[in-house]
């Protein structure tokens, strides 16, 4: 699908883009802020599902729900996530497009002003949050890390990430713990909330269909956000080029089928450094069906239920992902490991490089199908604010040599191996 991109500076680290597609049925609209990592994650990650409940001219959430139904079922939607060593509060709105409204109306426009009000004009309670409100949502927080806990494949890569950057801000789960959710407090909750306004990296996101004015929305934002008082954090990530040794963690479950997470360090020193060559390498290794991790480590040598590679460029790592029979660890390792050797060797055809650059090519056009992908797309873009189309990565991969790949892959070392071992008496999954 054919879409456009605007980017505006529109005050201190505050950024406004839009991304507008003649083909667009719906719309969304977002506003992201991102805060270093801390020990305070537990704290900042309550943030967004806090305001999704209620604000000053919608206490409720009945009556919350009763506006959004006028809008034809717009949807209010709240993530935090973890971009480098940075924590990521949005909160999102997504609704019809306005050819779809009856009488001309702006539903778009009236869905941000919504979005904008549950933002600065939440519901205090004798100055802080509703204690209630509070407690309801420390509740769910810890229900969902918990979740994430008993789903062993995200607690093992979760652990994995721990571990290996113990000593980076990067080993901070992005929820924080379920200690720290316990111990928030609702003026703790409060001071975090202002905290957040001041000194967060601001991008407000509008998706929509190629016809709506935007420049009323960029209006309407500044109209809510005067008063707030700005004093930016800077954002930014230590990447650690090389592993100097590597370090070893098991741990048991009672699962029967064993989790094996290896963490590697891609020889990066910023998110820009061989980006290309590093990521079309990673895919060749492990991104898809035609790579060597599924190809001889998955079907020929049967060693594994699932074994897959990712890098994230974020923090310049590579994780190998592997659900095993926990008596083959030693030789799903090695085998794994086998196959990077071989990719630094050359060992791989044109063909294989060829399905790589094909596989990323599909999945990085599919970032257009909706507003969403869109708007969580440039998202991801936020902690240097080079905002760049999906084709231009896809330029990028489609320069990218054989010898490319073997210099990048050169550059890889093992730093972290983390294996969950499954107990006999453990259920199934």
């Amino acid at each position: 699908m054919k879409y456009t991109f605007d980017f505006k500076n529109i005050g201190e680290a505050t950024e406004f883009c839009t991304v507008k597609a003649e083909g667009f049925k719906t719309a969304c609209a977002s506003v992201s802020f991102m805060i270093p990592l801390s020990d305070e994650a537990s704290v900042f990650a309550l943030i967004p599902n806090i305001l999704t409940r209620s604000s000053e001219k919608y206490p409720t959430v009945t009556l919350l729900e009763k506006k959004l139904a006028t809008l034809y079922g717009a949807e209010i939607l709240a993530d935090v996530s973890k971009i480098g060593e940075n924590q990521v509060l949005k909160l999102a709105i997504a609704s019809i497009d306005d050819r779809f409204a009856l009488d001309n109306e702006s539903i778009v426009t009236e869905c941000c002003r919504v979005l904008f009000e549950l933002i600065f004009k939440p519901k205090f309670v004798n100055g802080t949050f509703d204690a209630d409100e509070v407690e309801s949502e420390k509740r769910l927080l810890a229900e969902q890390l918990g979740a994430e806990m008993s789903d062993k494949r995200a607690y093992a890569k979760n652990r994995l990430e721990e571990i290996m950057c113990e000593e980076e801000l990067y080993g901070i789960n992005r929820l924080g713990t379920v200690e720290g959710i316990n111990s928030v407090t609702t003026e703790g909750l409060t001071e975090a909330y202002k905290r957040v306004l001041k000194t967060a990296k601001i991008l407000v996101s509008v998706s929509a269909n190629g016809s709506i004015e935007t420049e009323n929305i960029k209006t309407l934002f500044m109209e809510y956000a005067t008063g707030c008082e700005r004093k930016p954090e800077k954002q930014e990530t230590l990447y650690v080029e090389n592993a100097e040794d590597v370090t070893y963690v098991k741990e048991t479950a009672p699962v029967k089928q064993g989790k094996l997470v290896m963490g590697f360090r891609m020889g990066m020193k910023d998110r820009n450094d061989d980006y290309a060559a590093k990521r079309i390498m990673s895919d060749v290794f492990g991104g898809n069906p035609n790579s060597k991790l599924f190809k001889v480590v998955r079907e020929e040598m049967s060693l594994c239920y699932y074994c897959s590679s990712r890098m994230i460029r974020a923090k310049g790592i590579m994780l190998v992902q592997s659900g095993i029979e926990s008596f083959n660890e030693e030789k799903a390792k090695n085998a794994i490991l086998d196959q990077l050797e071989e990719i630094k060797k050359g060992n791989f055809t044109e063909e294989d490089l060829e399905a790589s650059k094909k596989s990323l090519e599909d999945a990085f056009k599919g970032v257009s199908d909706s507003p969403e992908a869109l708007d969580s797309w440039f998202t991801t873009q936020l902690e240097h604010s080079e905002y760049l189309y999906p084709e231009d990565y896809i330029n990028m991969f489609k320069k990218v040599t054989k010898e490319d790949v073997i210099r990048a892959a050169n550059d890889v070392t093992l730093d972290t191996v983390f294996m969950l071992e499954g107990t006999e008496e453990g259920d199934e999954e």
